[in-house]
């Protein structure tokens, strides 16, 4: 009977895990879109799968991807956690930008 880490590094050391993880917040994204969190963490899972994909012998092979299961959750909320600091920039720059909008054509009629 294998460890519970040695299961758990199998599981986190395969791309097709990280796809479901992706699909599965995509599909919380869909359902619940105010949330800044879900799209961040659905991007970061599919950049997670595609640097555990292997690779052939030809392709230059990435070397800061993490051999442990531990360094891959951490790259993973890594870049979850930039990309939804980005999102929240980019969203509340957005909402400023219409609230100037919606003044500048109040003031004018």
């Amino acid at each position: 009977m294998t460890s519970l880490y040695q299961s758990m590094s199998l599981w986190f050391q395969t791309p097709v895990f990280w796809m479901l993880i992706a699909t599965l917040f995509l599909g919380l994204e869909l359902i619940n879109r105010r949330m800044v969190l879900f799209l961040p963490v659905a991007v970061a899972s599919l950049m997670v799968a595609g640097l555990l994909q292997p690779l052939t012998a030809d392709w230059p092979q990435w070397t800061f991807v993490p051999k442990s299961w531990l360094g891959i959750v951490a790259l993973w909320l890594l870049l979850s956690l930039l990309g939804s600091t980005a999102c929240t920039m980019l969203r509340r720059r957005r909402s400023r930008r219409h609230a100037r909008r919606k003044r500048l054509t109040r003031a004018g009629t």
